[in-house]
């Protein structure tokens, strides 16, 4: 299997086929998600290769089994429960006059998307693997009733939610993985109510990616602000804390919540803190304003409120270091040009 940046469906794939198939073998196109840390828990037979040709890696996968058949999936395939026992007598029975085998794909529980491929063939030496999986053609095939069921997750949000409801609907397990993204797309589709509720499943699991729970923090706290109950928002901003480093738009957030309330002195504490706090880098780039221009600016406003005028025009001018081109940013220097002006005069 070839992977890059699967974090969201390489989970239940594996979770479909670990216990049947005699060596799992990966090929990763570079990740930077969570992928291999998924996959180390079904496999170390991880490999990464450098290039970009998708082919190509699909191939170089191919060259490393060692077992007498090859069964391709992608990230999103999994087989559901009959078919895993469809797969279970097939292994048995199968013989190696057998080269190809079809079995169906289909997409979710949309019979209307079958089709009939070749996934499943028999190892042959290097020089013999045909370039593209679609057209794996021997000279003697094997038909079955096995089927391959893609569940994909999308840039649209509808039909992930449809193919996550279809999964409970049909008593799939969700895993670590579906939780949190299943409620995150309840969160965008603003079933908040929902969306707490996976989030809430997701974070009792008490996985170890630090980034996710605070994510799942941030949207639960999300959720009570669309339902205008503050004070539950900033518990969950603060249960975001709990999670490995202070992470700085936990911090912003925070800071802004004591702003609302004129708490201008806890506000300053917090946007303070998420300039000092720079860690978890698979987040730092998820709202790179509130570690660069953001807290200077809304330090600016918060020093101003409470008379510290040269505070204020400090990180004023450090926002404008990152933001020369922000309107309030040039707007403040104005106003803390004529204040000063005034101030010496």
């Amino acid at each position: 299997m070839v992977v890059q940046n699967n974090e969201a469906t390489i989970e239940r794939c594996l979770s479909s086929v670990s216990s049947l198939v005699d060596e799992i073998i990966i090929v990763d196109m570079n990740s930077h998600d969570r992928t291999i840390e998924l996959v180390r828990q079904f496999t170390d037979q991880i490999h990464v290769f450098d290039g970009v040709d998708e082919i190509n890696a699909l191939n170089f996968s191919k060259s490393l089994a060692t077992k007498d058949f090859i069964l391709l999936l992608n990230h999103s395939e999994v087989l559901l429960e009959n078919d895993r026992l469809t797969f279970s007598t097939l292994k048995q029975s199968i013989n190696n006059e057998v080269y190809n085998v079809a079995v169906d794909y289909q997409i979710g529980w949309n019979v209307k998307s079958k089709q009939i491929i070749n996934r499943l063939f028999k190892r042959l030496s290097p020089k013999s693997h045909s370039p593209n999986m679609k057209n794996e053609q021997t000279s003697k095939s094997f038909s079955t009733n096995l089927v391959i069921t893609d569940l994909p997750f999308t840039q649209n949000t509808k039909e992930n939610i449809q193919i996550y409801e279809q999964m409970l609907t049909n008593n799939l397990k969700l895993s670590t993985m579906d939780l949190f993204y299943y409620a995150k797309e309840l969160s965008s589709d603003h079933q908040h109510d929902q969306s707490i509720k996976y989030f809430l499943k997701f974070l009792r699991l008490d996985q170890p990616f630090e980034e996710l729970n605070i994510l799942a923090c941030h949207y639960i706290a999300n959720c009570y602000n669309e339902f205008n109950l503050r004070d539950l928002e900033t518990t969950w901003l603060l249960r975001a804390l709990k999670y490995g480093n202070t992470h700085p738009e936990t911090c912003c957030r925070l800071a802004y919540t004591f702003f609302e309330k004129n708490n201008f002195n806890s506000a300053i504490y917090w946007y303070k803190e998420a300039i000092l706090n720079k860690v978890n880098n698979r987040l730092i780039l998820l709202n790179p304003s509130c570690t660069t221009w953001l807290p200077h600016l809304q330090l600016a406003v918060c020093y101003d409120r409470i008379g510290e005028l040269h505070l204020a025009n400090e990180h004023n001018e450090l926002a404008y270091h990152f933001y020369p081109t922000h309107p309030s940013i040039l707007s403040n220097r104005e106003y803390f040009s004529n204040r000063l002006n005034n101030e010496g005069s």
